[in-house]
């Protein structure tokens, strides 16, 4: 679905016209959040981003497009850089951070998005980088969301987006009526787990694409990276 087809389709659902200039917002929000929760295929990098490293600190903003997970980083000659889980594993290998060396042998993301490395280097080098890429943000009408197949776009973009104008709409009128809001809650589950007469869910999809049994319900889920235990 296009931009434009999202907007129309949330204006004849909600059917405020009040709301029309929050739909663009609501849908790229949506969109981030879901970019943000799940590790969709189409927002891989299979290509690496050239990142280059100076000599003036040890950490580095990361690209704009850079959403979460580096999984993998090379040096020029993309012999594998080592990537820490956890940017402590940088403090423990040089707690004051300034050690020097002729090249980069660890990495690792904070918590404040930021690339930290180890060694300083003493010359500028580029490595590359592999990493989750942020979805594009839609602004023409024809505009396609480009984080997961055309057939979820009704199914789950759709549905989060609707949930945001009823949850606005549940802030703002008094005597509100939840039971659309619940309807939407479970179009948009269904969506993303499927149901036993439907078609298969958005989490099914992205454990078939990484090679994985199908799965029903959330345990089990591939989840904001992860396996739920």
């Amino acid at each position: 679905m296009t931009l434009a087809e999202l907007e129309s389709a949330l204006s004849l659902i909600v059917q405020d016209r009040s709301l029309e200039s929050r739909y663009k917002a609501w849908i790229n929000t949506a969109i981030l959040e879901l970019a943000a929760d799940f590790e969709l295929p189409a927002l891989k990098l299979l290509a690496p981003t050239v990142f280059p490293i100076t000599t003036a600190t040890w950490i580095f903003n990361l690209p704009a497009t850079f959403q979460k997970n580096l999984f993998r980083c090379a040096d020029s000659l993309y012999s594998d850089i080592r990537v820490h889980r956890f940017a402590d594993g940088i403090d423990a290998l040089d707690i004051d951070h300034d050690e020097t060396g002729d090249h980069v042998t660890s990495v690792a993301v904070t918590q404040a998005g930021q690339l930290a490395v180890f060694p300083k280097v003493t010359v500028a080098e580029s490595i590359y980088l592999w990493y989750y890429k942020r979805p594009k943000v839609m602004v023409l009408p024809t505009d396609v969301p480009d984080l997961m197949p055309d057939s979820y776009h009704e199914r789950v973009i759709l549905p989060k987006c609707v949930i945001k104008a009823y949850e606005h709409l549940q802030d703002q009128v008094e005597n509100f009526d939840p039971k659309g809001l619940q309807y939407w809650q479970g179009k948009f589950r269904e969506g993303l787990y499927g149901s036993p007469m439907g078609p298969i869910g958005l989490i099914n999809y992205l454990v078939k694409a990484q090679g994985g049994p199908r799965r029903h319900g959330g345990r089990g889920a591939i989840w904001s990276g992860g396996w739920y235990r």
